[in-house]
């Protein structure tokens, strides 16, 4: 099969709801700090993803050294993430700060270049820190660690490093501010001490000015005080909410041989709550290492040759209306472990973990290629081509989630970050049809040119980070549209796969948590094995044991989500996506 020869990408952006008039614009302005500074960007680059909820408006993203007298009244609002410690500030910024009439949020660092007493009616304290000295129950360190918001906890990660057992990771610094008249601000969310009885201001608003009192993009986790930001942007952008709980759950890395009968206790259990089924389907299973002890002739083996296989999803296809969405091509790589094992599920496709780079064949033609051939398999099968892709393990090079933008109409699921620069993109967002099923040489054509025009460069000084959502977000960085996955998974055992364990008590408590964020999903994934008992390695008290699952679906339905299926949503909502942001930069 020819390179391409299955992928139809439209080289048109989605329709704008009105084509008069130019959109509303939002300023974000962040540090750019020192040469060799990079995580004033990143954290810019998690605001915008954000914003993507958003998407009528136009994003303008500067650093704040380019502020320019004025700003803050060309958009709806303007953001500033002051990163750095004492950054120079422009005093056009300082002075539009304190004089705007449009909504201004600030983050972080710097506020004591401004007149708090007057903005806020408070003074500024000074840093907070962490108290090695006075530990908590666990025996932690103690820091401003819980963040009460709208009659919910947040809390702040804090643990100890893997790396290095004496040091103790948390983003335990924000700014410490005192009250000296009252009235002037309302304190929207309090910062309480995990080991003193105090609390300080984290987040307050006087007017349209918002301070929220650190960067809440670091040390992200279900239940971080991030989420408290992701809905203060409603407030800041006067943007309604949809008042919508939906709920999305995915039935995990399912391939040919998957062990039907967990497959088929799941699909019974979702028929009897009346959840839509979403498959995370693998099309092509591939264990060169020979892991698994399978036969010779399954050690290769697209889905297309199993027919006991087939016969199943044909038929929650066609009785159930059963979702699937692609999860990767052999979700492995090669014929090596990386990092695990080689097998499909277990590794890593788009990116080498090994060396924690990109892999080395990675480029433009090598991964539509790849994702041509696994159409290929799919389509072969019978089934129809998933409108919605996941990329194994969320992590792929920032060339490869610039592809997948301009591929699939919907991804899903959490995304690793770049700072990157890109150049010659096809516009990110599409109508219509998005699969090419023949050979058109003239359309092959076209798609080979304008991918052969992406060149994407990416910061070597800049670690990755990755990021997770709340709600649905129509334009990431990347132009992708992403479905949110914010509740993680039931996760037993620690293993080399696993970092954390995490039980269904913890995802409860955190889409309860979530009912306080406007648009919030509760969305997560489920492991088939995990009906098997605790002595092979699931969560069942006996084979088949699927009451572990029924309770989460039970009890998320009883907080007021509806859960929805995939397809369905990728297809209805296809419009907005976001405009392409605008970028300045100050020129080496």
């Amino acid at each position: 099969m020819k390179i391409f020869g299955l992928l139809l990408v439209l080289l048109t952006s989605s329709v704008s709801t009105s084509t008069a008039a130019e959109p509303e614009c939002v300023n974000i302005f962040y540090d750019r700090g020192p040469a060799g500074y990079w995580m004033g960007r990143t954290y810019s680059i998690f605001l915008q993803n954000l914003l993507g909820h958003f998407p009528k408006f136009q994003q303008i993203v500067s650093p704040i050294e380019l502020y320019r007298k004025g700003d803050t009244e060309k958009c709806r609002a303007t953001f500033y993430l002051g990163s750095y410690f004492e950054n120079s500030i422009p005093q056009a910024f300082l002075d539009d700060f304190s004089s705007t009439k449009r909504p201004v949020a600030w983050f972080g660092y710097s506020i004591w270049k401004t007149d708090t007493e007057t903005l806020f009616g408070f003074s500024y304290e000074g840093l907070t820190t962490l108290d090695q000295e006075k530990r908590d129950e666990a025996g932690y360190p103690t820091y401003f660690k819980w963040i009460d918001y709208k009659g919910e906890t947040f809390y702040k990660f804090g643990d100890w490093s893997k790396s290095d057992p004496k040091q103790f990771l948390a983003p335990f610094e924000q700014v410490e501010l005192r009250e000296t008249k009252s009235g002037v601000s309302e304190v929207l969310a309090w910062a309480r001490h995990s080991g003193k009885n105090r609390r300080v201001p984290y987040a307050m608003r006087a007017g349209n000015r918002f301070y929220v009192a650190d960067i809440p993009f670091s040390f992200l986790h279900e239940a971080d005080r991030y989420l408290v930001t992701a809905d203060l942007l409603f407030d800041i952008l006067g943007e309604p909410a949809k008042n919508e709980k939906n709920a999305f759950l995915r039935i995990e890395d399912v391939h040919a041989l998957s062990p039907l009968a967990d497959v088929l206790k799941v699909a019974s259990l979702l028929e009897q709550e009346k959840v839509p089924g979403n498959i995370s389907l693998i099309p092509v299973f591939f264990d060169p290492l020979k892991t698994y002890n399978r036969s010779e002739n399954e050690e290769y083996l697209t889905m297309d040759r199993k027919p006991e296989f087939l016969e199943v999803m044909h038929e929650l296809r066609k009785n159930s209306g059963y979702s699937f969405i692609w999860h990767g091509v052999t979700h492995q790589h090669g014929v090596a472990q990386n990092p695990h094992n080689g097998a499909s599920g277990d590794d890593f496709e788009f990116w080498d973990a090994v060396r924690n780079a990109p892999v080395a064949e990675d480029g433009t033609r090598w991964v539509l290629d790849r994702l041509s051939d696994g159409l290929y398999t799919i389509l072969k099968s019978g089934l129809d081509a998933p409108t919605v892709w996941l990329t194994p393990h969320y992590q792929a090079s920032a060339l490869d989630y610039l592809i997948f933008a301009r591929v699939f109409p919907w991804n899903v699921g959490r995304v690793i970050y770049f700072n990157f620069r890109a150049s010659g993109l096809p516009p990110a967002g599409t109508n219509g049809s998005y699969w090419l099923r023949n050979n058109d040489a003239a359309a092959q054509k076209r798609r080979i040119e304008a991918f052969s025009r992406l060149k994407v460069e990416t910061d070597p000084a800049a670690p990755w980070n990755g990021q997770f959502f709340p709600y649905e977000i129509f334009g990431d960085v990347y132009g992708q549209r992403l479905l949110p996955e914010n509740l993680g998974n039931s996760q037993p055992y620690i293993s080399e796969h696993v970092v954390r364990t995490r039980t269904p008590k913890e995802i409860i408590a955190d889409a309860k948590r979530n009912l306080v964020i406007r648009d919030a999903w509760a969305s997560l994934f489920y492991h088939p094995y995990l009906l098997q008992s605790f002595k092979n390695g699931g969560r069942g008290t006996y084979p088949g044991d699927a009451n572990e699952l029924a309770g989460l679906i039970r009890e998320i339905k009883a907080l007021g989500y509806k859960f929805i299926s995939a397809e369905q949503y990728s297809r209805t909502h296809l419009r907005p996506i976001r405009p392409e942001p605008i970028y300045r930069e100050i020129q080496p």
